[in-house]
């Protein structure tokens, strides 16, 4: 259920009118809803426990490149989740938040050096190895500072997850993982090497992942490596299976849950290993709209164009990937109809949310929301044109809080430095 809902002809989250926010704090502005937040982590949670031992609970850890305000993160961590990391940064924001390292995984294909260190001195759960010459660095490093750095091979099952091909991560003509030849060499390797403990496998196909038997095919590729794995003497211990599950931005065939839960069940649990998950767009991405205001109505002999202040810098997944996003007016829902192109300010033809979207007529002044804006939304905006990064707000109930404060231009010039010889 949608925690965002009209009440008396306004749309509220949870308790609190987005008209009222959007008179306090501006526009544009990212607003997120605790509860949805809690509800998604809760019902996946409750799908494992219904399927797997009490003892064999997967530990849950959110993929903070969705959304990584430290309110977001201390939320999630609050409800018993871990976290999936790709950047120092991210760790940074992990270890503020006040996560426990033991609960922090790190991937991604191009760890460097400072990275690497900083999650080996932190000690969290491991590092997911993506490449052979990625493993010979986490060895030279940890053996420079001391540290034994724990390590899961990510194999690179050769499945598509049939979601947009910018966020499909699972075939072999990916960037990602290893197949599984190098796999094996990679344990071969790391039995030979003094800093550096291989404990298992990881394993992700890609981000919104509608095609969502292709789970269950990738996870069938697991036993019969594990098998092999052992009988040549490797430790497996572990078994991250990444994340991936949909929301609904538009008519997306969503994740069974209880269909995932069994088969994790089925497959992964009896090969006797600590479960990783790393959910999440799912978690947030439904959780999240951007709060806009519309500048102009413009209108031409050709097309009808609502000019709103949020623009591709603010959320860029429609210019990136030509996603859609849901579109409504914060009132005035009764309003005729009409056909806009809802356009951003930016200097771009492809700073447009949407075309040929039929919505009440609108005029300057309104307030709009763009849905389903919670994961990849405020994580991947910028200051393109010199606009200033909007405010974020976390509702819970009918008390809200500005989580990020809305960036000022001084801010933005200040970063700058020109040499004194120009």
């Amino acid at each position: 259920m949608s925690s965002f809902e009209k009440k008396n002809g306004v749309l509220h989250a949870e308790g609190v009118s987005l008209r009222d926010i959007a008179a306090k704090t501006g526009t544009p502005t990212y607003v997120y809803s605790s509860a949805h937040i809690k509800g998604q982590l809760q019902a996946l949670q409750g799908a494992m426990s219904a399927a797997l031992p009490a003892d064999r609970q997967p530990l849950l850890c959110y993929a903070c490149k969705a959304n990584s305000n430290l309110a977001v993160l201390s939320l999630l961590r609050g409800q018993g989740s871990g976290l999936e990391i790709v950047s120092e940064g991210e760790l940074a924001r992990g270890l503020r938040a006040g996560f426990d390292p033991a609960k922090i995984v790190s991937t991604g294909v191009g760890k460097q050096r400072s990275e690497i260190a900083a999650c080996l001195n932190a000690g969290i759960a491991q590092l997911n190895v993506e490449s052979l010459p990625e493993l010979l660095h986490i060895q030279e490093i940890a053996a420079e500072i001391g540290k034994t750095a724990r390590v899961v091979f990510r194999l690179n099952p050769n499945v598509s997850g049939g979601g947009h091909d910018k966020i499909s991560t699972g075939q072999k003509h990916h960037k990602f993982g290893l197949n599984e030849a190098q796999v094996f060499e990679g344990f071969k390797m790391a039995q030979s090497m003094s800093h550096v403990e291989a404990m298992g496998l990881s394993i992700h196909i890609g981000s919104q992942v509608f095609t969502v038997d292709s789970f269950e095919t990738a996870f069938g590729k697991l036993p019969g490596i594990v098998k092999d794995l052992r009988a040549q003497g490797h430790d497996i211990s572990r078994l991250d299976i990444g994340g991936g599950f949909p929301i609904q931005y538009k008519d997306e065939k969503l994740l069974d849950l209880d269909a995932y839960a069994r088969w994790v069940r089925d497959i992964i649990l009896p090969l006797e290993t600590q479960i990783i998950m790393e959910p999440g767009r799912y978690l947030v991405g439904n959780a999240g709209v951007l709060l806009t205001e519309v500048l102009y109505a413009k209108e031409t002999p050709d097309r009808n164009f609502l000019i709103v202040d949020a623009a591709m810098n603010d959320l860029m997944r429609p210019a990136l990937y030509g996603s859609y996003h849901a579109i409504e007016p914060v009132q005035n829902h009764d309003a005729p109809e009409k056909i806009y192109d809802v356009a951003g300010p930016v200097c771009e033809s492809s700073d447009i949310f949407a075309k040929d979207r039929t919505l009440p007529e609108m005029k300057t002044g309104d307030l709009a929301v763009i849905r389903s804006a919670g994961a990849y939304g405020f994580s991947m905006a910028s200051n393109y044109n010199t606009r200033a990064l909007p405010a974020e707000v976390l509702v819970e109930g009918e008390r809200w809080a500005i989580i990020r404060k809305r960036q000022s231009l001084e801010e933005i010039l200040g970063a700058d430095i020109a040499p004194e010889w120009v």
